[in-house]
């Protein structure tokens, strides 16, 4: 179905030329979303999707899951909201509805946890940062600086890790983060630490999280996860039930 895809596109008026690869693969994810070509082509137009659009892409490390979905390792903290968007489009996504959540939840690309020194900002210094089809990011810290002096992301992430905002952190650190980051991806099995029954399933438990943060805000979602109701009871938290208890990994 791509090669007539591309042919209603053309027709359209929404590219011309040979489309490149990415181009034809992001037809290919949202063809497999269930969208009928005549749908791809309106997707295209309200999103704004040209040719160029995946331009950002060439070069960047890419790995893939068991399913061959596209995850893209972020290397310029500067640009990660663009990047996870972009990759939540190619995986056949419509991040101009979920613009609005990354808006809300603009704090995590600049504060604590934020991406604003160029790297991986403080929470994962040293560490890694993926962008995933969800269009959230997940981060693997690395090693602490001293042995005795635990990493800043061991204090803010538990169990099989903590989403924050728009970040979800793997639990722990590790000697070589890109290593654990890219293993985790390519065999689509659960972080380290985690209990979910696999990555795809825990990423959209997360991105459930992550719509929260943005709808209660900052300090109301703190309040409500962790003094209105008791962390340490996942199965009976209404944040937890709503994210699905089975995809984060807890048996009730």
């Amino acid at each position: 179905m791509t090669e007539p895809t591309v042919a209603l596109l053309r027709d359209a008026g929404l590219i011309d030329g040979t489309p490149d690869e990415w181009y034809r693969e992001w037809i290919r994810w949202t063809l497999a979303s269930g969208r009928t070509p005549p749908e791809v082509v309106d997707v295209a137009r309200h999103e704004g999707v040209s040719a160029a659009t995946f331009a950002p892409l060439t070069g960047r490390t890419v790995w893939r899951g068991p399913d061959d979905r596209p995850y893209v390792l972020i290397d310029d903290a500067r640009r990660a909201r663009e990047l996870a968007r972009l990759t939540e489009l190619l995986n056949g996504g419509r991040p101009g509805s979920t613009d609005p959540r990354r808006q809300r939840n603009r704090w995590s690309y600049t504060g604590l946890f934020g991406l604003n020194r160029g790297d991986a900002g403080t929470a994962v210094k040293r560490g890694a940062l993926v962008a995933t089809p969800e269009g959230t990011m997940m981060a693997v810290a690395g090693r602490r600086a001293l042995r005795s002096v635990p990493n800043v992301i061991d204090w803010f992430a538990s169990r099989g890790g903590t989403t924050w905002g728009e970040i979800y952190l793997v639990n722990g650190s590790f000697d070589d983060p890109v290593e654990v980051a890219r293993t985790t991806v390519e065999s689509g099995r659960r972080p380290p630490g985690s209990g979910a029954p696999s990555l795809a399933r825990l990423l959209r438990h997360e991105r459930v999280h992550s719509e929260q943060w943005a709808r209660y805000g900052y300090a109301r979602f703190i309040w409500e996860y962790v003094i209105r109701h008791d962390p340490r009871k996942p199965c009976d938290h209404p944040l937890e039930r709503e994210a699905g208890l089975a995809d984060g990994g807890y048996r009730c």
